[in-house]
């Protein structure tokens, strides 16, 4: 994981957006019809600002400016001049509408959390291949291995789709390991995500690493796990259990995210979330919220 905060993120965007816009300056400059322009809109400003001190109405300017800008752009456009922004939403700030923009959430999640990059992800629902999973031996929910894995790609492919208008607010993915619940997260995430939605994927180990730097006093803010609009905890139950942590700080991140009405998805391969967790846990985790979707069968890593 980077040593990054937030605040040297934000000093990284915007050193970013300083960087394009003193080169995109450097080549305005430098186009004679852009600068011939630039010089007659200098003079407007001049004439406007000395008809302003004198109290005179100064509306008429305003238009002539705005023309002499738009013809500008227009110049710039054509000419293919500029350098684009890695975000059009917030021009490499990192802030957008008031608000922190996707892209810089994405990269606190990456760069302080350790969270996957979720815009890199090639899991996609569509590329599933249910062959995979074993279609002939009945196992002991009275289906198949591949009918278990159909009806829950199904339910997650439906509130990826939904989201965030989802028929329950939270997903809960069980079964052992091997049986592609690492993918059908991920696939959930990369579906949210590409529409335009605040997306957070963290397997535990770095979830609750996260959680033992802000326990022992490090910078560390969890804010923003705590205001994702979805996040997705791969592997709960891998994570070491830490006295005054695993239990307080997954509770106060599970309650909050419920009581703020916000989403979260979760992948582990623990039989009895009680016995590790307890049941104030528990029973967030298997909540009527939640869609409790099990898989079973072979290990498909085995197989391979």
């Amino acid at each position: 994981m980077a040593n990054k905060t937030v605040l040297d993120l934000l000093e990284d965007f915007s050193l970013r957006h300083a960087k394009i816009e003193q080169e995109n300056d450097r080549r305005r400059r430098n186009d004679a019809d852009i600068e011939k322009l630039e010089e007659k809109r200098r003079a407007l400003l001049a004439e406007k600002l000395k008809r302003a001190f004198l109290a005179e109405d100064v509306s008429v300017f305003d238009e002539e400016i705005a023309s002499i800008e738009a013809k500008q752009r227009e110049i710039a456009e054509e000419k293919k001049l500029l350098l684009s922004y890695r975000c059009a939403a917030c021009q490499d700030t990192g802030l957008a509408g008031g608000h922190y923009c996707g892209c810089f959430l994405s990269e606190v999640y990456a760069k302080i959390y350790g969270a996957a990059d979720v815009s890199t992800l090639r899991e996609r629902f569509e590329y599933a291949d249910m062959s995979l999973f074993d279609g002939e031996k009945k196992l002991a929910m009275g289906k198949t291995q591949r009918e278990l894995a159909e009806l829950a790609y199904g339910i997650c492919q439906k509130y990826a789709d939904a989201f965030p208008d989802t028929a329950r607010l939270n997903l809960l993915l069980r079964g052992k390991a091997g049986l592609g619940k690492t993918y059908l997260l991920r696939c959930v995430a990369a579906a949210v995500r590409a529409r335009g939605f605040d997306v957070c994927l963290i397997r535990a180990g770095e979830l609750f690493g996260a959680f033992f730097r802000h326990r022992m006093g490090e910078e560390m803010p969890l804010s923003f796990l705590q205001n994702a609009q979805l996040l997705l905890i791969d592997d709960l139950g891998t994570e070491p259990m830490t006295q005054n942590v695993t239990t307080e700080y997954l509770f106060d991140l599970l309650n909050r995210r419920m009581e703020a009405g916000l989403h979260t998805a979760v992948a582990t391969n623990l039989e009895d979330l009680q016995g590790r967790y307890g049941e104030r846990i528990s029973s967030r985790l298997e909540s009527r919220e939640c869609a409790v979707l099990l898989l079973d069968g072979e290990d498909l890593r085995l197989q391979r």
